[in-house]
């Protein structure tokens, strides 16, 4: 008597996918749904029929591991995480610094109405969670990695909003409202391009997770070098130096992932390349400002590029040009 309900309730869940899929697939998820549900609780299949929401969902978006836009977000997730997590592991350096200077404690005691303290402890909770998350990606650790990631991102501007939204729209975004874009619509498509990266497609690969690492180390190194040139006294013309290379080394790290993702062929390393290009991207979108505090910014920014395209271009011409003189070479 039951089974008839159910069956029922399965072709109902079916219909949410497209009907070309459900043709192709559609028997095949029945048979796998009605396995998995089969003497369940409740909870187990309300667990499983919200699945299949989500899956055909991700179907007719084309974010599966077997459509394009999912393969490019799989590619782009790992890159996107370290840019935007990488600063994190400088900011534990400095909040530590001044925990052991005794200033937090006493901002804590003294300073500060209530709404700046909430917006201080969400910054300080989004920057511990995004340098785990930068820890667990690059250990291999995807879905923690992406959680974190997400809470971080998200965090310290839902706060800011809701504590400091006087201060953000009267001396912030007064003179420059493209802050108030970048503000909101940055941490919405990174929180977008970690949560629709498919489950089925994890960026775990040794490539992906030296990557991560490589743009940590990057921006710790010399977020570090430039802090503690600048503490010991006048800023000199090497210290503006290490303040410019401490935004522009991680994309000297990205540039080097883009040069070796657009010499290899295939499908799957156009994907990394673009990938690689979009976390370039955010980089300066998210530090928002590098453009124009750093000397030239935006020429040593769009020079590191072109020389990574450039060069890949060259080393597949390269290769193009060994493989086709190789067998007439050796027929003659």
């Amino acid at each position: 008597m039951t089974e008839a309900p159910e069956q029922a309730r399965t072709t109902r869940l079916l219909r949410l996918y497209p009907a070309s899929y459900r043709r192709e697939h559609g028997p095949e998820i029945a048979a796998i749904h009605a396995d998995v549900i089969r003497d369940a609780g409740r909870l187990v299949r309300l667990r499983e029929a919200a699945d299949m929401v989500r899956h055909a969902l991700r179907v007719h978006l084309c974010l599966t591991s077997a459509d394009g836009p999912g393969r490019f977000l799989a590619a782009a997730a790992p890159y996107v995480l370290a840019v935007v997590c990488a600063p994190a592991l400088f900011g534990l350096l400095g909040n530590s610094t001044l925990w052991a200077d005794g200033w937090t404690a006493q901002y804590w005691a003294d300073g500060g109405q209530t709404a700046d303290r909430v917006v201080w402890l969400v910054h300080e909770c989004g920057t511990l969670a995004c340098a785990l998350a930068l820890l667990c990606g690059a250990a291999g650790r995807w879905a923690p990695a992406r959680m974190l990631a997400m809470f971080g991102v998200v965090a310290l501007p839902v706060a800011t909003w809701v504590f400091e939204a006087d201060y953000l729209v009267y001396f912030r975004y007064l003179n420059r409202p493209l802050l108030a874009t970048s503000d909101i619509l940055c941490p919405v498509l990174i929180t977008l391009i970690l949560l629709c990266c498919p489950k089925d497609l994890p960026p775990v690969r040794v490539r992906d997770r030296t990557a991560i690492a490589a743009v940590a180390v990057a921006s710790f190194l010399t977020h570090t070098l430039a802090w503690a040139t600048g503490s010991l006294g006048e800023m000199t013309w090497a210290t503006q130096t290490l303040w410019g290379l401490e935004a522009l080394a991680p994309l000297a790290v990205l540039a080097v992932f883009l040069f070796a993702a657009l010499a290899r062929r295939g499908r799957s390393a156009r994907f990394t390349a673009a990938g690689v290009a979009t976390a370039m991207l955010f980089w300066l979108w998210h530090d928002y400002g590098l453009l124009g505090s750093v000397p030239y910014g935006g020429l040593l920014a769009g020079t590191l590029l072109g020389t990574a395209v450039a060069a890949a271009a060259v080393v597949r011409r390269r290769r193009h040009t060994t493989r086709s003189n190789g067998p007439a070479a050796s027929g003659t």
